[in-house]
């Protein structure tokens, strides 16, 4: 049989169809004539040429609906009739007004004209052996589909089955935490050996400076061995890629002296690789064991920052990856990701705001991860490089998180105490120091016949320090944790009487009342979490006002003689802040920690990396006298002046005393004795005179153990 192919050129009498261009061509008899050439719809056509393909047979309305319009009779009805009329206009004209298109009553249409078609565009039609095999070919064809697709649908069944039954053995996964230190001390920054096998971590214990310790993880009966010598004081190490040698700060307070050190532990060789800053500060390697990062100031005039060394070159100097110039932050922890890629560094806006920023290796890009944290406790990546491990202290509470670096969503691990986490290798787990501390303000009464021990404002189980007492008032002012955010407080001297004057939900610090007891000072972070503004609270009407500053850091505010103004240490120095929004004024470029006016015109102070008790007159900034030396004066923020004499916090090894120096002898005198740490270097002092008692931030120390970590959020 003989198939003619749909998109086939034909002629019916002087009229040549061409499908592939929808028109029809008018031929004359006379050859030198033009040839006239119409366009029609493509329906049309089609029309036309399937009549043609079925000559001399009648083909149905309902055949050349179903063929040309897919079944759709409702448009194809209408269609089909407008069709036929159209191609009678124009081939009637080219017949010299014969019909070309027969209509055969309640059949259908047919031509009346045969078609000329080209031998080329006629094809053989398939016998019906070739019919059977040609159905069978596509029976099996389609069966081989089906089975393909019946057994990929089973195949994405198992995978979406297994993938749940994964996803339900991570919800279900319980949060197991294994205790890896019993002993008696304080363990800090531990880390796992690349082979899983040891432990290090730094720890005091009984000693006088901290030393490292290792612990067998397969032996865990067996005591710690001591790495470093008790005549130096060494607290973070991170291991080798290859587990043979430690890094970490090493301090000789004999000699004032950090080193950057290397400790080769089949050998127990202890190589100094040049100078570092605090034997605590932040050190990392880079995964292929090429180069270090760390902590160190090099006394290039830029302060302290985060600082690389490449290894195995003993002529090249550490290159300051830091900012050297208009910085407003400062870099105080590093982390490298397992494959290399990134650096996570934390970063610190002022004293009382902190985020995680990454920077590519290979670009140098830099990107911010968090916004809006208040005191990072240690960072460090999951195994997968692409999620950040992470503790921070909020509101006096520590806690862990897990963050992606791609959607940037931060998740609670609800594990209070978390501190300085540490990713196991080749593992979901992580070690982490548990750290819990409760501070609250305590009196202790002076001057007592019989001795008297310091006793807690309020009898309560959540945190509250930084008292500050007004005698106009009568009142103490202090920050509390008890909403879940630090807030300001007062109470009577009792501690009764309490009040809440603040509710900004963030982290707001340092109170500090006016001498007419009408507003109180203090510290909270800025709108973008990047430093701090000091805020001016209004007892009476219960208004905050911020001071004007063009500063991002202010450390604690203080007032000045009449009230006028706010005194405060900025990156510029000794700065007074103004209640009616003038510009501030420096009035002295040092550096100072706190000070108190203790006259319309002197002002005592501490400074920032020098010991001692100082004064100066705000009319003559330059004259600067030392009130109590440096060798018995070490305190920045814990001590207080009376109309008598100072009240200060002294740190010895192994214990604390409260002392007290006065105006008209100089002679300092011992005063109580506390265990060490009970003061917290950050805590505050204050004075009730009609009671002659002092009000004092303490801490409360659990022992503090190294913790492996199982949970859900780290797989």
């Amino acid at each position: 049989m003989i198939e003619i192919r749909k998109e086939a050129l034909f002629k019916l009498g002087q009229c040549e169809v061409n499908p592939s261009d929808n028109s029809l061509n008018f031929y004359d008899a006379n050859p030198d004539s033009s040839i006239r050439k119409v366009s029609i719809q493509p329906k049309f056509i089609e029309v036309l040429s399937y009549l043609a393909r079925q000559y001399p047979k009648v083909v149905t309305r309902e055949e050349l609906i179903d063929n040309i319009w897919e079944g759709n009779s409702y448009v194809g009805s209408k269609a089909l009739t407008n069709a036929i009329w159209h191609l009678r206009k124009q081939l009637n004209q080219g017949a010299g007004g014969e019909q070309v298109i027969e209509t055969v009553r309640k059949m259908g249409y047919r031509l009346l004209l045969e078609p000329q078609f080209n031998d080329a565009d006629l094809v053989d039609e398939p016998d019906l052996f070739q019919l059977a095999q040609f159905k069978i070919t596509r029976l099996t064809l389609v069966n081989r589909r089906l089975a393909l697709a019946a057994t990929l649908c089973l195949t994405l069944m198992a995978v979406a089955w297994a993938y749940h039954l994964y996803q339900d053995s991570i919800r279900y996964v319980p949060t197991v935490k294994l205790n890896l230190t019993t002993a008696a001390g304080s363990e800090l920054y531990p880390a796992i050996s690349p082979d899983g096998r040891w432990l290090v971590y730094g720890s005091r214990g009984s000693n006088r400076y901290a030393s490292l310790y290792l612990k067998d993880l397969q032996n865990p009966a067996e005591t710690p061995k001591r790495l470093t010598s008790t005549k130096s004081a060494e607290i973070r190490a991170v291991w080798s890629p290859d587990g043979s040698a430690l890094y970490y700060g090493s301090e000789y307070r004999s000699e004032d002296k950090c080193y950057l050190t290397k400790l080769n532990l089949d050998s127990n060789e202890a190589l100094k690789l040049g100078e570092c800053y605090t034997y605590s500060s932040a050190i990392d390697i880079a995964p292929d064991g090429s180069r270090l990062v760390y902590i160190w100031d090099a006394d290039e005039g830029f302060g302290s920052g985060l600082y690389e060394l490449t290894l195995n070159r003993d002529e090249q100097p550490p290159k300051r990856l830091s900012c050297t110039e208009d910085c407003s932050y400062r870099d105080r922890d590093a982390a490298f990701s397992p494959d290399g890629s990134w650096l996570a560094v934390a970063r610190r806006f002022g004293n009382i705001s902190e985020d995680i920023f990454l920077l590519h290796t290979e670009t140098g890009e830099e990107q911010r991860l968090t916004f809006g944290l208040e005191d990072i406790r240690g960072l460090s990546w999951h195994q997968d490089s692409e999620r950040l491990i992470f503790s921070t202290e909020n509101s006096g509470v520590r806690n862990g998180y897990i963050v992606g670096i791609d959607d940037k969503q931060i998740q609670s691990l609800d594990v209070e105490g978390m501190s300085y986490p540490r990713s196991i290798p080749d593992s979901d787990d992580v070690v982490y120091s548990n750290y819990m501390r409760d501070y609250q303000v305590a009196s202790f009464a002076l001057e007592q016949s019989i001795p008297t021990a310091t006793f807690p404002l309020l009898q309560v189980e959540y945190s509250y320090r930084n008292p500050d007492y007004s005698s106009v008032t009568q009142r103490i002012v202090y920050v509390s944790n008890e909403t879940g955010f630090n807030e300001i407080w007062s109470s009577d001297a009792d501690g009764n009487q309490r009040r809440q004057h603040t509710d900004l939900k963030r982290r707001v610090a340092y109170p500090s009342w006016s001498h007419d007891g009408t507003k109180v000072a203090f510290l909270a972070p800025d709108d973008k979490n990047e430093g701090n503004k000091i805020h001016v609270l209004d007892m009476q009407t219960s208004n905050i006002s911020i001071l004007a500053t063009p500063y991002l850091d202010h450390n604690r505010p203080s007032w000045g003689w009449n009230d006028e103004m706010v005194l405060a240490s900025s990156k510029d120095g000794i700065t007074e802040f103004y209640l009616d929004n003038r510009l501030p004024k420096v009035i002295s470029p040092i550096d100072m920690r706190l000070g108190k006016m203790i006259a319309d015109d002197k002002l005592v102070f501490t400074q920032l990396g020098k010991s001692g008790l100082w004064m100066l007159s705000l009319t003559k900034p330059s004259q600067v006298s030392e009130l109590i030396g440096g060798n018995h004066f070490g305190e920045g923020y814990n001590w207080v002046a009376t109309d008598k004499g100072i009240y200060f916090r002294n740190s010895r090894s192994g214990f604390q005393l409260i002392n007290f120096w006065r105006f008209n002898t100089g002679l300092i005198t011992p005063i109580l004795k506390l265990p060490s740490g009970s003061i917290p270097r950050s805590g505050a002092m204050t004075y009730v005179e009609n009671r002659n008692s002092l009000l004092m931030t303490l801490s409360q120390n659990y022992k503090r153990d190294v913790i492996r970590l199982q949970h859900k959020l780290l797989y």
